[in-house]
């Protein structure tokens, strides 16, 4: 039951102010203050033409008048400029009883509106084949993944896709490393796996270019402040000679060679392309090693190599449609007047060669025909903004249907720092998470030293997993932060291992009832639901239970508002504050040491708290034990 909606409905009928705006004066109360809702009755002077003070008074009296005929509230006081709603216990672990025992679909789908189902495609996360994935892939992934499992549960069809970004500059960087230091070798020959060694040669030529690129430092510098000047304070000689310095120094010949690779893939020269599909393979295959320990699955994936020079047509058809502008040189380019919007924008270079703006308009428009969707959406880091404002700008010009929505997060930094990938200071996600895996196996072993291996090793990968997605997650996708390794895995603070750890603790409850001949609602040695028909309840209820209680019934409205929103961390922040309340019960409120009602109460309360735990951790793909 929604009863922050319930509560509104009452005021509206003493009031006839409608719900929907009550709904959203009545509050949560700040921590400290005894009462579970509240609203300002000053808010409400606007729709009643009356004097503050009667208004809270004749509010206050009316609704004590009716809350015997409406079970869920216990108390309404006023107090200040706030008129207090408590809620009744009984009422409240009843209806959560009856809805999670017997109607949890029902339940976690009950704060959800009755809006149409759509068609969503999630693209992520768009990577290079020039080198393995890292942490800013990781966050990338854990994002889309999440997404897409939201959507889902919000009842839409959801397919998710990838973008492999398989040619250009960047790729032919570790072909030429590899051509000219790989001598042959492979993978397998180095032990490594296929993507890293891909990675290397981009590293490689990273560096050696940066090296090459310090011996014409100074000339390069000046040549760029030289043509900063306005063109007619330009001394044409220096650039030219600066520029025939910087050409045939080892740096230019290197880049020569580079932009000579590239027109060589371009033109389908044989050697060239059967070095770049050995490459691509390496780096695909190891894509999927990583994909497969993240769970992540891909409808279809698109490649850059396919579909590069696509994308002309549309173009020259918004030229004939007069969207867009060819210029006396050949060149096609748009026009913007929108604020924050460039100027203009060129769509294919004068010699009719396509940008990467030509490449995502020609894929957008193959994305609509391959699933006619509702929506389609980006998960791309903020740095390309202006490039997706621009991108959906342009659709909207073409008369595109379909919403597109750039889901833009904010960058993972290191404790040192920024990553580069071209000097190596990137963190791959394959280390990232076999150090993740190494730490939680330290703790399992340190914790439980009679497991096998292999227990062992499924504990151990479940909880580095959960510290990962979590502390990802749990931050608002469009901020940036520092990842810390060390505090990620902590079994204590704000972590996805606290969360497991809280789990197995009502696991543990059971567990040890089962050993004592205690009838639980749940035997987790077998993952069973067991016949549990205790409804009774205590008729004084704690504070700890009381607050667990009204947690609990607001977990439906967090789903909604976490899909609808599509802001996981919201999710993620409720399932800390359920975590801590369950502890604060767990150490205030005895439970099998207790006897009769009270101690069937309190088991309750763990299984309800247990089934919404499990619930909300499967959303954001967290598995649970039941062992910590």
């Amino acid at each position: 039951m929604d009863y922050q909606l319930e509560i509104a409905s009452l005021i509206s009928d003493l009031t006839s102010i409608p719900i929907d705006r009550l709904q959203f004066l009545i509050k949560e109360p700040t921590k400290g203050v005894d009462t579970d809702y509240s609203i300002n009755w000053f808010a409400l002077k606007s729709h009643i033409k009356k004097d503050g003070n009667q208004i809270a008074d004749e509010l206050e009296q009316n609704l004590q008048k009716i809350t015997g005929k409406h079970h869920f509230i216990h108390t309404v006081s006023r107090v200040g400029p706030y008129i207090n709603f408590k809620l009744n216990d009984h009422h409240v672990f009843q209806e959560l009883r009856n809805q999670i025992d017997t109607q949890f679909n029902k339940f976690v789908h009950s704060g959800f509106p009755d809006l149409k189902k759509l068609t969503v495609v999630i693209e992520y996360p768009a990577q290079n084949t020039n080198k393995p994935l890292h942490l800013g892939h990781v966050r990338n992934m854990i994002l889309g993944q999440t997404l897409a499992s939201l959507h889902i549960f919000a009842g839409n069809s959801v397919h998710q896709v990838n973008l492999m970004n398989d040619k250009g500059v960047h790729i032919c960087k570790s072909m030429l490393a590899y051509k000219r230091w790989g001598k042959g070798t492979t993978p397998e020959k180095r032990n490594m796996k296929s993507d890293h060694f891909v990675g290397k040669y981009y590293v490689t030529y990273g560096k050696h270019e940066l090296k090459l690129r310090e011996e014409v430092a100074n000339e390069i510098k000046q040549l760029d402040e030289e043509k900063k000047k306005p063109l007619k304070e330009q001394d044409s000689e220096k650039i030219h000679r600066l520029d025939i310095v910087i050409q045939q120094s080892k740096y230019g010949k290197l880049i020569q060679n580079l932009n000579d690779l590239l027109l060589k893939w371009e033109n389908g020269d044989p050697d060239v392309r059967k070095i770049w599909n050995k490459m691509n393979s390496w780096a695909k295959n190891g894509f999927e090693e990583t994909y497969k320990v993240f769970d992540i699955q891909h409808e279809k994936v698109y490649l850059e190599s396919d579909i590069y020079d696509k994308g002309r047509e549309i173009v020259l058809d918004g030229v004939q449609k007069e969207h867009f502008i060819q210029l006396e040189d050949g060149a096609i380019i748009a026009r913007f007047n929108k604020k924050g919007l460039p100027k203009e924008k060129v769509l294919l270079r004068r010699d009719g060669t396509t940008l990467y703006i030509t490449q995502d308009l020609y894929l957008a428009n193959q994305k609509l025909k391959d699933y006619n969707f509702d929506e389609s959406i980006y998960v791309i880091g903020n740095e390309q903004d202006m490039q997706l404002r621009i991108l959906f700008e342009l659709l909207a010009i073409l008369g595109f249907t379909g919403n597109n929505v750039h889901y833009s997060y904010g960058m993972i930094n290191l404790k040192s720092g920024k990553m580069k990938s071209r000097e190596g200071t990137v963190v791959d996600a394959d280390n990232v998470v076999h150090d993740i895996k190494a730490l939680s196996l330290e703790e399992v072993k340190n914790r439980y030293k009679d497991l096998s291996e292999s227990e062992m090793s499924y504990r151990a990968r479940v909880i580095a997993m959960a510290a990962l997605r979590f502390f990802i997650l749990k931050y608002e996708y469009s901020r940036d932060f520092v990842f810390d390794l060390e505090e990620s895995i902590s079994f204590e603070g704000e972590t996805g291992v606290y969360l497991l750890y809280v789990y197995a603790r009502i696991c543990s409850i059971f567990t040890k009832g089962l050993e004592q001949g205690i009838p639980v609602p749940y035997s987790p040695n077998e993952d069973k639901m067991n016949d549990w028909t205790h409804e009774s309840i205590p008729e004084e209820i704690s504070t700890p239970e009381h607050n667990l209680l009204i947690l609990l019934s607001k977990y439906p409205i967090t789903l909604s508002t976490t899909c609808t929103t599509l802001k996981p961390h919201i999710l993620c922040r409720y399932l800390l504050e359920l975590a801590q309340s369950f502890n604060n019960f767990y150490h205030e409120c005895p439970i099998l040491k207790e006897e009769g009602t009270l101690r069937d109460f309190r088991l309750s309360i763990c299984e309800l708290v247990r089934k919404v735990m499990k619930h909300g951790l499967q959303i954001i793909k967290i598995d649970v034990i039941t062992e910590m």
